[in-house]
């Protein structure tokens, strides 16, 4: 099985980048739900947006994964074959 150059060092990298942005994401789609709620206590803010960022977590990894597969789609087609 061929693989390019440096592409476990990429999705490393993808997926750390993907968990980041999903956990900032998450905890800021909770802020302003909650905003927009009116809700003002620190306890429910924090659970909520911790709920949040636990949803968004399989987000984010759903979208880096489907971008390498489409990446490591599109390079295997252009490779001739044997």
């Amino acid at each position: 099985m061929n693989r390019t150059p440096g592409s476990r060092l990429l999705l490393g990298i993808a997926l750390f980048a993907g968990t980041l942005m999903s956990l900032c994401g998450g905890a800021l789609l909770a802020d302003f739900a909650l905003d927009l709620l009116g809700v003002a206590s620190p306890t429910v803010r924090l659970v909520v947006k911790v709920i949040a960022m636990a949803a968004t977590l399989p987000a984010g990894f759903y979208l880096v994964e489907r971008a390498f597969l489409a990446r490591s789609g599109s390079t295997s087609r252009k490779r001739p074959g044997p």
